[in-house]
């Protein structure tokens, strides 16, 4: 199995127990721990899960359950594109990038964080465009830019922390939702059953009506008002007089 597999099968763990994971939104050198400043484990310490853009999975049902609507209504051409909100495309990470910050922006399970480590860099132009991609959905962005190798661990695992502590608390917000949607969605259904239950005993008793005029040889008594009947008497057809020529 490769690292997307293996990543798929932790991001439906993630779904079926309603826990967040955490996307690094940077360059392929900001998985050395060196660079990084050992970020991602104190993320793994806490219970999050960290999945690098190239582990996110790419799987058809997945895709395009995530893109699939916006292929529909023609916004992109297939599920891969990032044309609606980067059309400048000069570098592949930076592409890959972008794309991974609407990969974690429509997926409840999934908070970006995103690493820099050089604050004019080639990084520079895709800043906000990260940041509005992901904010957009309602989804947590946090980010770490101009990291280098003097920057103070210390500040580093304190602001982590408080990310955590942030995290939890949304987290709690996202299963109280859901299961308040579940609620309602529980209760239409209840009082569908029970609506479908009592037109099913109205049409059963109708038949039931018929069935029993047939063995008796007559049919069911209507009741008409006299006034219902008289309305219903069709108008009287007016004669006009012929008039005939000369």
């Amino acid at each position: 199995m490769n690292i997307r597999g293996e990543a798929r099968q932790v991001l439906d763990q993630l779904e079926r127990e309603d826990r967040l994971g955490v996307v690094v939104l940077g360059r392929p050198y900001h998985n050395d721990p060196g660079v990084n400043h050992e970020i991602l484990e104190e993320f793994q310490k806490l219970g999050y899960p960290v999945f690098t853009q190239d582990s996110l999975p790419i799987d058809e049902d997945m895709v395009w359950r995530l893109f699939g609507p916006e292929v529909e209504s023609g916004e992109i051409p297939h599920p891969m594109n990032i044309d609606d909100v980067w059309k400048n495309s000069y570098s592949e990470n930076t592409s890959r990038k972008v794309w991974a910050a609407k990969y974690t922006g429509r997926h409840p399970n999934l908070v970006a964080l995103e690493l820099s480590s050089f604050k004019c860099g080639h990084d520079a132009p895709i800043y906000s465009v990260v940041e509005e991609v992901v904010e957009h959905s309602g989804t947590p962005y946090f980010c770490f830019k101009d990291i280098d190798e003097n920057k103070p661990t210390g500040s580093i695992k304190i602001r982590v922390e408080t990310i955590g502590y942030f995290l939890k608390r949304y987290r709690e917000d996202m299963v109280a939702n859901k299961n308040k949607v579940k609620s309602i969605e529980e209760q239409m259904a209840e009082f569908e059953a029970r609506l479908r239950r009592q037109l099913m005993r109205e049409k059963l008793h109708d038949e039931g009506k018929v069935r029993d005029s047939f063995d008796t040889g007559a049919m069911p008594t209507i009741h008409v008002s006299l006034g219902a009947l008289a309305a219903s008497k069709p108008a009287a057809v007016r004669e006009y007089e012929t008039v005939s020529g000369d």
